[in-house]
């Protein structure tokens, strides 16, 4: 059989059952599930144990001066010099920039628009970590879900090797759905009206070739450090 008459036969068979198919999709459900595995007592504990058997690290605090405390270690301990960073206000965490000020971190300008976009790029190269809130955690797959705007840069998750997230247990859903859910119960319908899109994250960017060789950090950050204030 020739590739014009596997083709033809395709087309015949797609056109006979296409009111059909039509009638299947428009009675399905719509709605993304808000879960897929069964309940966590305490949500915060899901989330933790999911991220970490994903090699992501969970540092759980009890208030925001640990919160500072914590990421003052971290940046201690990647001998961090410069800092890509959403806006502080975005981030939400009080005396986040008293600390770098005290530790002379340099807070890189994450705005690359424009003709100057390589050069800016290329100054934040040494950058080590990058530093970000949160808009969601899905606790049954450990997810970040991040929604990107004005004072809070893509590049604030994505260019520097070890990424940094601030989030709260009050801002842990179950699932997928419910954190979309919430999405559009807070921005309205149209999730998007102000913003590019939303970057869900799943622990250490991960790439493997086809002889499946696993390699970290090659299309994202190599580690993920969440400081989960409970």
């Amino acid at each position: 059989m020739t590739r014009e008459q596997i083709l033809s036969n395709l087309r015949t068979s797609l056109a006979s059952s296409r009111s059909w198919l039509a009638g299947e999709a428009q009675a399905a459900p719509q709605d993304i599930p808000p879960y897929v595995l069964p309940p966590a007592e305490i949500l915060a504990d899901q989330f933790t144990a999911e991220l970490r058997a994903l090699t992501g690290r969970v540092y759980r605090v009890g208030d925001d001066e640990a919160a500072v405390e914590q990421i003052g270690a971290i940046l201690a301990e990647k001998g961090a010099s410069q800092v890509i960073a959403w806006d502080m206000a975005q981030i939400g965490l009080g005396g986040l920039p008293q600390l770098l000020a005290a530790r002379g971190v340099a807070l890189a300008e994450a705005d690359v628009q424009g003709d100057a976009r390589k050069g800016r790029l290329q100054a934040m190269e040494p950058a080590a970590v990058c530093i970000s809130g949160a808009e969601a955690g899905i606790a049954e797959s450990g997810s970040l879900m991040l929604r990107h705007g004005p004072g809070r840069p893509r590049l604030a998750s994505l260019l520097a090797p070890y990424h940094v997230a601030v989030l709260r247990s009050s801002q842990i859903v179950r699932g997928l759905g419910e954190a979309i859910a919430q999405a559009r119960a807070r921005y309205g319908a149209d999730v998007f009206s102000d913003t590019s899109n939303l970057t869900l994250i799943t622990g250490p960017s991960r790439t493997a070739d086809i002889e499946m060789t696993l390699a970290l950090g090659i299309h994202g950050p190599q580690e993920i450090h969440v400081v989960l204030i409970d």
